[in-house]
């Protein structure tokens, strides 16, 4: 299976038994966090505040809640994409490894066109951006499930990712913004599915590894006299 740490190398692909076991579970949890996600979307305090300020600089609630929505919206996108023959594969890490600079200021040309593509998918507002999710969902349901973990699909129009290593991705941009959403709208952060949030759990130390390193990071989690400070995958 297309599984993280099954297309990397060196000492990202030494972690890879941890996540593999939850291989079978990525699409269903997929699915399950996207629905609660969707609770959040048809909150009545996401329309009374859409135009305010979002707990992330320079965003938006609106924006915000249309970059959460693109964690689904961009997965039908994917799929529907042509992968050329012969393109690299990464996986989950990589993907994010490459996907940008997470110092980057609000200015950076990268972080102006996340924003913007956030406000384009917030469409028209809060009850139009919640009925789309909940399309683009029921969508999704059965064409995954028709859909082997190792589908080739095309992300940053060069790479290639296993439908399952795409699916981390998405999981993690639902789990990290729907956090950030609740935050901004004064809410308690819903649960997701603790399969769910194995996988992204999993998924961001091993970014985090290869941010900062294995002692570092066990040193972090395990030991307060000596963990070095802020350990952040992003």
């Amino acid at each position: 299976m297309g599984w993280c740490g099954t297309h990397g190398s060196g000492d990202a692909g030494r972690n890879a038994p941890a996540v593999r076991n939850l291989a079978n579970v990525v699409a269903a949890e997929f699915l399950a966090t996207a629905a609660v996600v969707s609770a959040l979307l048809h909150d009545s305090r996401l329309a009374d505040r859409w135009t305010q300020p979002s707990a992330l600089r320079d965003f938006r609630i609106s924006g915000l809640a249309g970059h959460l929505g693109r964690a689904v919206f961009n997965v039908e996108r994917y799929l529907d994409a042509p992968v050329p023959a012969g393109v690299d594969q990464i996986d989950a890490v990589r993907y994010f490894l490459t996907a940008g600079d997470p110092q980057a200021g609000p200015e950076d040309p990268t972080q102006r066109h996340i924003r913007a593509r956030g406000e384009q998918a917030a469409g028209t507002g809060a009850t139009d951006l919640a009925d789309r999710f909940d399309a683009a969902r029921a969508r999704l349901e059965p064409r995954l499930a028709d859909l082997p973990s190792e589908h080739p699909v095309l992300v940053f129009d060069r790479w290639a990712m296993p439908l399952d290593q795409c699916l981390i991705t998405r999981l993690i941009e639902l789990a990290v913004h729907l956090d950030d959403l609740a935050v901004s709208l004064g809410v308690p952060t819903p649960d997701i599915p603790d399969e769910a949030a194995d996988v992204v759990v999993t998924t961001l130390a091993r970014i985090a590894r290869a941010h900062h390193g294995t002692v570092p990071l066990l040193r972090a989690l395990s030991r307060r006299e000596r963990a070095p400070g802020v350990i952040t995958a992003f």
